[in-house]
């Protein structure tokens, strides 16, 4: 007995909800932006009617208004998002635990071991399909396949509201014609390099030898091969699964741009904040940081850089990030964004090895001094 996954994929969920909230943006062509004042003023959701006239996710606002005179904007309403976005999630738990969110309006739901209880993978695909308009108001797609890969594919296949069934029998026949980008993992860059290689589609990824992906992309060529041949076998993870944190980090879009070191540090120190709550919050430290750095023409360079030892005090993850800056940067346009990442993490708990040369005293008054500054900010704000 195969296994049977499905992903959900809530149709154009931030506007549909905003129209829930506000029924007369209803039929209307409404897109969900960023504001223009904090140098967000982009398209982050559209609504279908705004689809016909072209309008993409990443457009800026005055594009958006040139594609269509009549685009209703509205300001982001996350916390309405994740209301609904935990509602859908209460319909999915009804079939199965195992329902791997993929951000907040789509979720990968294994129905492997349901099927007894509610029928096909198609059948339970339908039932949601159904519950999430008669109960949310809102409108699902839904991808039925063997694997996740698939599932996401098949949920892209037929918008708004459909089921789209990808088995082990059909796949050649529905996936391999579609472009290579259509495969989860292929973005721009990538394709740009398939295409240099002559592919176009997923089905002439598929009968490239992986040898040949293994060498142009790496180990990622052969994760695209065994993809695009339906070779991808991960488990939907269970509803309240945590995975391990690998890396925390924090970002910024500055509302002006940034021309010295002066100000780019005190946008460090701010974000490093941020940084240093989370790691005292799950009890790690970093003994690496990586900072990206986006300019004025949205160039984005990283530059990353153990620190010599473990910590989670933000005034040594500022310093330690605007050293890393100072080395890598000297300024060729002004700098527009900023992200600190705290990176090779370990136990908060863990002692930490030294060499003969090194003074922990200094560190560990600094962490105390943080310590003592963190406690005074939960209790007071």
């Amino acid at each position: 007995m195969g296994r049977v996954i499905l992903h959900c994929d809530m149709n154009n969920c931030f506007a549909s909800v905003e129209a829930i909230y506000d029924p007369s943006l209803r039929g209307k062509p409404v897109a969900v932006c960023g504001r223009t004042e904090d140098r967000h003023g982009i398209v982050l959701a559209k609504s279908e009617e705004a689809k016909r006239f072209d309008i993409k996710t990443g457009d800026t606002v005055y594009l958006a208004k040139q594609k269509c005179k009549d685009l209703i904007i509205v300001p982001p309403h996350y916390e309405r998002y994740a209301r609904y976005s935990k509602l859908a999630r209460r319909i999915y738990s009804d079939y199965t635990d195992r329902i791997e969110p993929f951000g907040l309006d789509e979720c990968w739901l294994d129905v492997t071991g349901s099927r007894l209880l509610f029928g096909s993978g198609e059948e339970i695909a339908e039932k949601i399909r159904e519950r999430m308009k008669r109960e949310l108001g809102l409108t699902v797609s839904v991808g039925v396949s063997f694997n996740k890969i698939f599932a996401k594919l098949g949920s892209d296949m037929k918008k708004p509201d459909a089921v789209t069934v990808i088995s082990e029998e059909n796949f050649k026949a529905k996936v391999w014609p579609k472009p290579a980008s259509d495969l989860l993992g292929i973005g721009r860059a990538t394709e740009r390099r398939l295409l240099k290689m002559g592919i176009k589609t997923i089905g002439e990824l598929a009968k490239t030898p992986p040898e040949i992906m293994a060498r142009e992309f790496g180990k990622n060529g052969r994760t695209l091969w065994a993809f695009a041949n339906g070779l991808e076998n991960s488990a939907v993870t269970e509803e309240n699964y945590l995975p391990p944190i690998k890396s925390i980090g924090h970002g910024i879009t500055c509302t002006r741009d940034l021309y010295n070191w002066e100000e780019v540090y005190k946008v460090m120190l701010y974000l490093s904040q941020d940084v240093s709550k989370r790691l005292i919050d799950h009890s790690l430290k970093a003994s690496s940081l990586q900072i990206a750095v986006k300019t004025k023409d949205l160039l984005v360079r990283e530059f990353q850089s153990p620190i010599g030892f473990s910590t989670n005090s933000e005034k040594l993850i500022a310093d330690a990030a605007g050293e890393i800056f100072r080395k890598n940067f000297s300024f060729p346009l002004p700098v527009r964004a900023i992200t600190v990442r705290a990176i090779n993490l370990m136990d908060g708990n863990s002692p930490l090895q030294t060499d003969l040369f090194f003074s922990y005293k200094k560190i560990d008054a600094n962490e105390r001094v943080m310590a003592a500054v963190d406690g005074l900010r939960r209790r007071f704000g």
